[in-house]
């Protein structure tokens, strides 16, 4: 049977590829870097994964893949054509499985891995008592803590995909995961609350960086 992307997922594409050009032009995708994805709102099985490969100041609506989310298989009709999904499509389709995301964003900004680098050796950075807090979903006063899970980066990602279970399970109100080296993942229910979400990442994250530095 042949895949026909819905209207509904159509548009959630092109908003999602018209964020990744910008987040490019924002120095998030370096090199061909990043990868993105949303989960269909009509076919609840399969999962929209941007194609490996793809200069993101040119990325389409066209460069996203269908992936069955539970068998990991990308469906035949592009399978066929010799497109690629990204080599990190696990991690995304892993994010769909255990939480109610319905968008994930995989950013490279340096400030990602400096921050993750305060925290070396632990299994959680620790971010705590800023206001801009409350722009997590269901957050409410900035009087908390909120452990990001840390991974150190690898290119065995079908382990590292097994590995991010527990710890985002672990996390309540945290919508991120960081890779040393690497970058960030960050997920929401919609581009929007994705995006919001990253925002609130990259300002935290400059925050503790520019705090150490004595600024």
């Amino acid at each position: 049977m042949s895949f026909i992307i819905s209207a509904q997922d159509h548009e959630e594409m092109k908003k999602l590829a018209s964020l990744v050009r910008v987040m490019n032009s924002l120095g998030h995708n370096p090199a061909t870097s990043g990868n993105y994805s949303l989960r269909s709102k009509t076919s609840p099985e399969i999962a929209l994964v941007s194609e490996s490969g793809i200069d993101k100041s040119k990325f389409s609506e066209e460069n996203f893949l269908p992936i069955y989310w539970e068998t990991r298989q990308m469906h035949p009709d592009y399978k066929n054509a010799g497109r690629k999904s990204s080599d990190e499509t696990d991690i995304h389709l892993t994010i769909y499985q255990i939480t109610k995301a319905n968008c994930v964003l995989h950013s490279h900004m340096v400030d990602a891995l400096l921050f993750a680098d305060l925290f070396y050796g632990k299994p959680y950075a620790t971010i705590e008592g800023l206001e801009l807090l409350k722009g997590f979903r269901g957050i409410k006063t900035h009087d908390l803590k909120i452990n990001i899970p840390c991974f150190d980066n690898t290119q065995d990602i079908a382990t590292l995909a097994e590995q991010i279970k527990p710890a985002i399970l672990a996390q309540k109100n945290n919508y991120g995961l960081l890779l040393r080296g690497h970058g960030i993942y960050v997920w929401g229910d919609s581009v929007e609350e994705a995006k919001r979400h990253l925002e609130v990442f990259e300002y935290i994250f400059k925050y503790y960086l520019n705090s150490r530095r004595g600024y």
